[in-house]
């Protein structure tokens, strides 16, 4: 895998649009962050297959976007593993998305976090209790919306602290479990809110 790819989010969202796809780039992105974030890995072929049904794709994922599948799934593990840690959340810019849709894609990948951590099937037994309130905030986050009385402001600033979270939890995650050698401490940002299902 190519190192410093970078997939444009608006490219990606197209793609997904032209084969009418009923998932969304950010929750697939969750989703797979989710799954790796166990220690579980697919092939590519099994890869192409969760990627599609995930989707909901009406038909087959075709070749040039089971291309572009492969390249995502490797552009998101290497995000994972980047000793750099610089791995975001994949989510529309603000350019090119209203601030609602953000706030909507943010929920759909923590959705979609928790979704691919559950399908993973790698997870037995009592989580440690960092990593139960990890999947607790995640699923706070997934229920987050815009209400009539929040500022602009004030649900841009928020959004970015919990994507900001997301981010830090997602890759806390991934290092417990894909680094069973590391005696490292596991970080979580306590300061971080833990989400009350609307934005303030």
């Amino acid at each position: 895998m190519q190192k410093n790819i970078s997939i444009p989010f608006h490219q990606f969202a197209n793609a997904m649009v032209t084969i009418s796809a009923l998932g969304s780039p950010s929750g697939l992105h969750g989703w797979l962050t989710g799954y790796l974030s166990t220690g579980a890995r697919l092939d590519d072929a099994q890869w192409q297959v969760e990627a599609e049904n995930y989707l909901e794709t009406p038909e087959a994922l075709p070749k040039p976007v089971q291309s572009l599948m492969t390249i995502f799934y490797g552009w998101v593990l290497q995000g994972l593993k980047n000793e750099s840690m610089n791995f975001t959340l994949f989510l529309p810019e603000s350019d090119d998305a209203e601030l609602s849709q953000q706030v909507d894609a943010m929920a759909q990948w923590c959705k979609g976090f928790l979704d691919g951590f559950g399908a993973a099937g790698k997870i037995s037994g009592k989580l440690d209790a960092e990593t139960r309130e990890v999947l607790q905030h995640f699923d706070a986050f997934s229920q987050v919306e815009l209400t009539a009385d929040d500022s602009p402001e004030d649900s841009e600033d928020l959004l970015h602290e919990l994507v900001e979270h997301a981010r830090v939890a997602a890759l806390t995650v991934f290092l417990a479990f894909n680094q069973p050698e590391s005696g490292e401490t596991k970080i979580i940002d306590e300061d971080a809110p833990s989400g009350s299902g609307q934005l303030h």
